[in-house]
């Protein structure tokens, strides 16, 4: 089996488990009953849309089609920088998991707040507050990277990474209403999308 075979298996393989996971967690929330205050700008969808589309079509070209976008493939990413980037890839989709799987109910794809919104600080959320965002970031760009294709590590990152900046500050503000000190002071002891160093 050649190398570029492996990395078309290790991206389709990827798609799956992350298809699997948003859908498994997306049916939990789906039977929440409770009001969900909907708090989302079109700038914010607008960027995290684009990010996902892009990553479709050329994601899809990739495994399915190759070569029909040339242009894409015109930087020759070394084997070592694909290589990283399919770790990349896989660590993204275990701290994605992590992260749905510690936020439970709390979980929403909008920005906004529940009745029932828990200051979730287990799990990844011990150390960061924004676990999904690192995750998507890491998808993102190793998923590009794996692909050895400029368009999904450019276009893809950059937008979700906007559209990360323009959302952090929104769902804070919302859970400081919400929770207070408390979550102020859990913002003073652990980072946005990264450890805070000590």
């Amino acid at each position: 089996m050649d190398q570029e075979t492996v990395f078309r298996g290790i991206l389709l393989l990827s798609v799956v488990v992350i298809g699997a996971v948003r859908i498994y967690y997306q049916s939990k929330i789906s039977r929440d009953t409770g009001k969900f205050h909907f708090r989302e700008g079109p700038v914010t969808l607008a960027l995290a849309g684009t990010a996902a589309l892009v990553n479709i079509v050329f994601g899809a070209e990739y495994v399915f089609f190759p070569g029909t976008f040339a242009f894409a493939y015109a930087l020759r990413f070394p084997a070592a920088v694909r290589w990283t980037g399919a770790a990349m890839l896989v660590l993204g989709i275990a701290v994605l998991w992590l992260a749905h799987h510690h936020l439970g109910l709390s979980f929403s794809s909008f920005v906004g707040s529940k009745e029932l919104h828990a200051l979730v600080q287990s799990g990844p959320y011990r150390i960061i507050r924004h676990p999904i965002y690192t995750a998507y970031l890491l998808m993102y760009l190793g998923g590009g990277l794996a692909a050895g294709n400029w368009v999904l590590v450019v276009i893809p990152v950059t937008c979700f990474f906007l559209n990360a900046c323009l959302r952090m500050p929104q769902e804070e503000r919302i859970l400081t209403e919400l929770f207070g000190p408390e979550y102020t002071a859990y913002m003073q002891r652990t980072g946005r999308l990264l450890p805070r160093l000590r």
